[in-house]
């Protein structure tokens, strides 16, 4: 394993779209984004929102979007769609997939280690906000590139499993409620 630093291995995309003649459909705000959520299920669209000025960060699929205000809520998320974001939020990728896998990034952003630096290098306080700058001397053991591949590949398949259960959870819940309608509403 080799100790890398994580700006020497993430890059911090800052592509910005003419808003004036904006292709973009979406946009993720970072109220679209939940805590230790992976997945965007939110987002807001350009022809029905008022979208202030700071939305021009755009990402693709397969980017890392990263919150960078109160990085205590580890609000990391893999877009799955383009589209734009605030400039608050970081659009991150590996900077050689040749050798950091991109999978594993997610992963090491919700680690408790990261976390913790994020937060000890954050500025403000009532709204604190670390910048890539301050990321980019994180510090990490990084494994080489075919244990990389496992390790993303069974940490993604946890991930899937956990919201695989959270779904069957929803679901259970829901037929409760139903049941237990159905008992009052007959009684």
């Amino acid at each position: 394993m080799a100790i890398v630093k994580f700006g020497d291995i993430v890059r911090d995309v800052k592509i910005n779209v003419d808003r004036a003649n904006n292709p973009y459909e979406h946009y993720v705000a970072g109220d679209h984004m939940d805590s230790e959520d992976l997945t965007i299920h939110r987002y807001g669209s350009f022809e029905t929102d008022d979208v202030g000025p700071a939305f021009t960060r755009i990402f693709k699929p397969g980017q890392i979007l990263y919150g960078s205000r109160r990085t205590y809520l580890k609000k990391v998320a893999v877009a799955d769609f383009e589209g734009i974001c605030a400039n608050t939020t970081f659009v991150l990728e590996s900077k050689d997939e040749a050798l950091f896998d991109n999978r594993l990034l997610p992963f090491i952003m919700l680690s408790d280690a990261f976390t913790r630096w994020s937060i000890a290098h954050s500025k403000g306080s009532t709204n604190p906000y670390v910048l890539f700058s301050d990321l980019a001397d994180y510090e990490f053991d990084l494994p080489p590139l075919a244990e990389q591949k496992v390790l993303a590949d069974k940490l993604w398949a946890a991930y899937r499993l956990k919201e695989s259960y959270k779904k069957l959870l929803a679901a259970t819940e829901e037929m409760v409620k139903i049941a237990i309608y159905r008992d009052v509403w007959n009684d």
